[in-house]
């Protein structure tokens, strides 16, 4: 059933007509029914199918011959489906593909005249939207129908330029191998990422050679995209600025193919950068101008939105935060993103539950449930952990709750000893520090101040680290440290 459910999303996502219009099938008989019941979801799972056409379980042969058909089905129509006219470069990528397709079926048949024709279309959308690799194809089939018929002078010169595009995608491949390599071992743990480093600071420098040589769009995408991966883990980020900024400057000289280059992803990393270089206004300037880029009704949008509600919180503009927060909320979008995003959601807003419990939007916002609900360590929530730990402390120091306040001191401790080891922890090592002085101290905001200032000093001077090894600030330490100590007092102990 899930394999099914995905080719109909996939189908819907491409294709530029509305509904299954794309998938033939007679609406009367259980073909049409069953397709009707997945597409309006009336049909969750094999058992809920396989119970309402034949009154038996998903063992059914009939069952498993009608989900068969289907899939074949929903198959062919992804060669043949019409593509939405707003993915232009996946349009005139399958288009340029099918043509190639179809003129090597022709070739195979003899038809070298035909076999020219479709050629020379697919050269002429290849070569406008650098589709290198389906250029060389092209090329390649091309020469092969020349050996067939046609003058040994238009062969040899058509040979030429065959050998040209041949070196160029073989090092277009090489550049993508190594953009590929970098983003495998950065979906590794946090030990495979760090050994990375060693590694990439030549692998950029062998891509800046390779987009040199061929200044190709692949080549370039694929230095552009390792180069910020390289720099976000050694926590440059002042550097992936300058980058996305050349980006944008390449793109309005010509020098990037603007129907290729995803103006919008450049966006969310300027953005995203300006959030960890801690050039906050800057990063709001740009994250109000890109607003437009993103579509509210896909996952790209609440990504966005991160940054964007983060950058707020930064730098302390609560009520724009607030404003954000509330875009989320009541997008009823919501409920498609992953459940790792909602999650982080939830944290943000109870971190500005914690700064502001009276805005609007937070008004069926339950604090204490969510505070109950989420685990102190979990590896599903890298990133999040010490967020996580210091909101359950913040909780109990508001509550005022003593008992709940010692036994948050030991957690801190242990999570402390086991995994902020590392030098890139240290941030994260100090503010937890900096927490536990408000029990040893007797909730004193003066005395926690006075104790706590060469622990904070230290703080102010430790930069963050790269994102390969960060523990996410929703608020950062110096703030909510400020934040604490005011709040202090009205609930001291």
């Amino acid at each position: 059933m899930q394999e099914i459910q995905q080719l109909f999303r996939v189908l819907y996502s491409l294709s530029s007509k509305p509904g299954v219009g794309t998938i033939p099938y007679k609406n009367k008989g259980l073909e049409g029914i069953f397709i009707q019941g997945i597409t309006q979801g009336k049909f969750a799972s094999d058992s809920e199918a396989a119970t309402r056409l034949y009154g038996t379980d998903q063992t059914d042969v009939r069952y498993k011959m009608l989900k068969h058909r289907v899939k074949k089905k929903l198959y062919n129509a992804l060669l043949t489906v019409e593509i939405n006219s707003n993915k232009s470069q996946l349009q005139k990528e399958v288009e340029c593909a099918r043509l190639i397709t179809i003129a090597k079926l022709l070739f195979k048949q003899t038809e070298y005249n035909l076999v020219l024709g479709l050629c020379s279309k697919a050269i002429a959308i290849s070569q406008e939207y650098q589709f290198n690799e389906l250029l060389l194809s092209a090329y390649e089939l091309e020469l092969a129908t020349l050996t067939n018929q046609g003058t040994l002078k238009t062969y040899n010169v058509k040979r030429e330029t065959y050998l040209k595009q041949l070196k160029i995608v073989t090092l277009e491949k090489e550049a993508l191998s190594f953009y590929q390599l970098a983003k495998a071992h950065l979906r590794s743990t946090v030990k495979v990422r760090k050994a990375l480093l060693n590694e990439l600071p030549g692998i950029v420098n062998r891509l800046s050679e390779i987009v040199g040589e061929i200044n190709s769009f692949e080549s370039y995408l694929a230095y552009y995209k390792t180069s910020i991966l390289y720099y976000e883990l050694i926590g440059d980020f002042s550097k992936i600025i300058t980058i996305t900024k050349e980006a944008n400057s390449k793109l309005e000289s010509g020098q990037i193919n603007a129907q290729r280059f995803d103006t919008a992803y450049n966006a969310y990393i300027l953005v995203y950068a300006h959030l960890r270089a801690k050039d906050y206004s800057q990063g709001l300037f740009y994250a109000n101008n890109y607003y437009s880029l993103f579509d509210n009704t896909t996952r790209n949008w609440f990504s966005y939105m991160e940054n964007y509600f983060l950058l707020a919180v930064h730098a302390k503009q609560y009520e724009l935060a607030v404003i954000l927060l509330h875009r989320v909320r009541i997008n009823t979008n919501f409920n498609t993103i992953s459940n790792d995003a909602k999650e982080r959601w939830q944290l943000y807003t109870a971190y500005l539950y914690f700064i502001d419990p009276k805005a609007p939007v937070l008004k069926d916002f339950n604090y204490q449930s969510f505070i109950n609900s989420i685990t102190e360590y979990s590896k599903d929530k890298q990133g999040f952990n010490v967020a996580i730990l210091i909101l359950q402390f913040m909780y109990f120091l508001k509550k005022g709750d003593s008992e709940g306040l010692l036994y948050r001191i030991e957690s801190l401790k242990k999570y402390i000893l086991t995994h902020l080891k590392d030098t890139f922890s240290l941030r994260s090592k100090l503010f937890l520090k900096l927490l536990m002085l408000t029990v040893t101290e007797d909730f004193d905001a003066a005395s926690c101040r006075i104790k706590g200032a060469k622990h904070y000093q230290k703080l102010i001077e430790t930069p963050t680290p790269g994102d390969a090894y960060a523990e996410i600030e929703i608020v950062p330490y110096e703030h909510l440290w400020e934040l604490i100590l005011e709040a202090m007092p009205k609930g001291a102990i």
